[in-house]
């Protein structure tokens, strides 16, 4: 087994952090093609509780559970409702965003709160109070002397907006009902937005929650990297465009972890709830729209008899969590539960021959020096790390010359780099994920924006995982980087097992990848031969999807900015 336990004890990471518990049944579900119709069927046998905390859900995203649509259902919308009205409470914690620099995520999230509004005006009011939803910033806020040296500024962005939003005509919704965080400096005529007009400077959140968790009746959970809408659908098979392909692994929990589940998101709906009223009554004052909150309860830890599950996994939940900073010039929030942060330390100290890596973003330079320190320590250990090629907001999105960006891909070539150097190529391997045919239609736009690598799309990734050894597994929302370690909400778990659950789990994995090519027992050599292959074949001869990871065009790309903190990115 590996040297150190992976579980975090009092004092690391939090004052107290989860217990460990016993008898768990961990079901990992690769791509959400697996993921959706998992929680699709547990929400449709949901007896007493459904709690959802999700950075992103789309009311309007088609299910995909054959057991589900045979109901009659066809979106999560309608599966909602249909919880409620069977007598089932359903509460959803999503994520707001910052609604002067980031708009068209703060429309999103608004957007789905107003779907959910329509369809729940046609139920009873005992039935319609059995939902409630919550749309959130984080708490931790840039300080208010920031946002007097940016005044000008500030506002001149959230008049920016305003014009944009008024000469905006595509007939497909009013763009300021789903915008209440401007609707303050927003000037009306009766009910329709005119222009724009004088107030304070827009207060800035630049932390996000952006964990992803369903909590079923207290007795299962579901965490992992997915959030809930159609852009996030995909199979193992990735046979749609660039801009629509998702790599992504969450997992099914059964057990006394999920009362862990309830206690934090509990925790966080308290806090927030006040919260939310008071941001709601600031950005609502003198403007002609309103928020119809609906009623809305604090929660209390609910009364679960716990079946016994018969599983043999041992698992702790853990966290990242931040506050608000007192400081006048405060740039994000400061850390209080760092658990994921150590439990990415303890899980890297501990593997001794094979450490295996999913990542959306490496960015973290302690992270980096942690897993060189383990290849000084261990000269048996291999590292093996599959990471997307380039973000999606590079890629697809015409985001490529904003600074943040440049800033965090100088910060990832820079911590792959210090790994790499560390092991050299018969002990580190760099990889990624292209579709395997070649680039064809819509994918040729993507090309000039890193969108493309070795002649096809590329494919997104968005996982979260470690694994030491086979043996021990951290499953979560965090990314590699400071943003998850010190300033977003994040949730994953440790998991443990006796016997090849967790072997099996990863062979899974690389087989998918591989499509079937990669022998039982392949390790780091065998990832490098066939990426090789895959770079030189025509596309329709890879086998399977892996490719090396192109760190020299992230690092002529990548830009050091000093004034951007490193958290942020």
């Amino acid at each position: 087994m590996a040297a150190e336990p992976p579980f975090l004890v009092k004092g690391e990471g939090s004052a107290s952090p989860f217990p460990v518990r016993e008898g768990a049944r961990v079901t990992p579900l690769v791509e959400s093609a697996q993921m959706y119709p998992t929680l699709e069927h547990a929400i449709l046998k949901s007896e007493r509780f459904v709690w959802l905390a999700f950075r992103v859900l789309a009311p309007d995203m088609k299910l995909r559970s054959d057991k589900v649509r045979a109901q009659g259902l066809k979106t999560w919308r309608d599966l909602l409702i249909e919880t409620v009205k069977r007598g089932v409470e359903v509460r959803i914690l999503l994520s707001d965003f910052e609604p002067v620099m980031a708009d068209y995520l703060h429309a999103g999230s608004w957007r789905s709160f107003r779907s959910m509004e329509i369809a729940l005006d046609e139920l009873p009011d005992e039935v319609r109070r059995r939902f409630q939803m919550i749309i959130t910033p984080h708490e931790g806020e840039m300080g208010w002397g920031w946002r007097q040296i940016f005044r000008l500024g500030l506002l001149r962005r959230v008049h920016g907006v305003i014009d944009r939003l008024l000469g905006t005509d595509d007939g497909e919704e009013d763009h300021f009902s789903t915008r209440p965080g401007i609707w303050r400096w927003t000037r009306w005529e009766g009910e329709r937005p005119a222009g724009w007009r004088k107030g304070p400077p827009p207060r800035i959140w630049p932390a996000t929650h952006h964990q992803k968790c369903a909590i079923v009746d207290g007795e299962r959970i579901v965490v992992g990297g997915l959030d809930l809408d159609e852009r996030r659908f995909d199979d193992s098979h990735h046979n749609r465009p660039a801009d629509q392909t998702w790599h992504d692994i969450s997992s099914l929990i059964e057990g006394e972890i999920a009362l862990d589940a309830c206690a934090h998101f509990m925790a966080l709906w308290n806090s927030e709830l006040p919260r939310y009223r008071v941001i709601l009554d600031e950005w609502t004052e003198g403007a002609a729209l309103k928020v119809l909150a609906g009623p809305l309860d604090p929660l209390e830890m609910p009364d679960i008899a716990h079946s016994i599950c018969d599983g043999a996994a041992s698992v702790q939940l853990v966290r990242t969590v931040s506050r608000k900073s007192g400081s006048l010039l405060a740039i994000g929030p400061r850390p209080h539960i760092r658990e994921l942060m150590q439990a990415h330390r303890k899980l890297i100290a501990g593997a001794r021959k094979r450490l295996y890596i999913e990542a959306q973003f490496f960015r973290s330079r302690a992270a980096s020096k942690w897993i060189v320190a383990a290849l000084r320590d261990n000269p048996q250990l291999e590292v093996v790390i599959l990471i997307a090629n380039v973000p999606e907001e590079i890629a697809f999105q015409g985001q490529g010359g904003k600074a943040a960006h440049k800033h965090g891909e100088h910060l990832q070539a820079r911590a792959l780099g210090r790994i790499f150097r560390a092991g050299g190529k018969d002990r580190v391997g760099l990889f990624t994920l292209v579709k395997n045919e070649p680039t064809k239609g819509g994918d040729k736009a993507y090309e000039d924006s890193r969108g493309t690598a070795y002649g096809s799309g590329i494919i997104h990734i968005h996982a979260k995982l470690l694994i030491a050894d086979d043996e021990a597994c951290l499953l979560s929302s965090a990314n590699i980087n400071g943003r998850s370690f010190f300033w977003d909400t994040e949730l994953g778990f440790l998991w443990r097992q006796p016997g090849n659950a967790i072997r099996d789990f990863r062979r899974r994995i690389w087989s998918q990848l591989f499509e079937g090519a990669l022998p039982e027992d392949g390790g780091l050599a065998e990832w490098r031969q066939l990426s090789e292959q895959n770079r030189l074949a025509d596309p329709e001869d890879r086998k399977g999807f892996v490719v090396p990871y192109q760190r020299g065009r992230a690092r002529r790309f990548g830009n050091p900015y000093i004034w951007i903190p490193d958290n942020m990115v």
